[in-house]
């Protein structure tokens, strides 16, 4: 006999979603990763992490701040230690971002 499970058109909805968001992230990760050492990079932190966390989580990972990013829960910095980005992802950073290469992306009236 074999088992059936309740099956909803929601479900299968919710499960395209959420791959579809997931891949978009982790594309947009990789194409907008900073380019090498000496480099700005922008730290993004979990959305609900407060800009007091987030300037004390990059400053204890081994960087200098330069501003806040568009959002609180992110910075730009400029990493003074080799092993920035693994300190900064082991205090809580989802991902590091080139920030040049995001300023690409928004109109002119913004970046200036």
């Amino acid at each position: 006999m074999k088992l059936q499970l309740p099956h909803s058109p929601w479900f299968d909805r919710l499960a395209i979603a959420a791959t579809a968001v997931a891949s978009l992230v982790t594309v947009a990760a990789m194409a907008f990763a900073p380019d090498g050492a000496g480099a700005a990079v922008a730290v993004v932190y979990a959305p609900w992490t407060s800009s007091a966390d987030t300037l004390a989580r990059a400053t204890q990972a081994g960087a200098r701040i330069v501003r806040f990013g568009a959002a609180p829960f992110i910075v730009v910095v400029m990493p003074e230690r080799t092993d920035f980005v693994a300190r900064a992802r082991a205090g809580g950073a989802l991902f590091m971002l080139d920030p040049q290469a995001l300023a690409a992306c928004l109109p002119e009236e913004v970046r200036s």
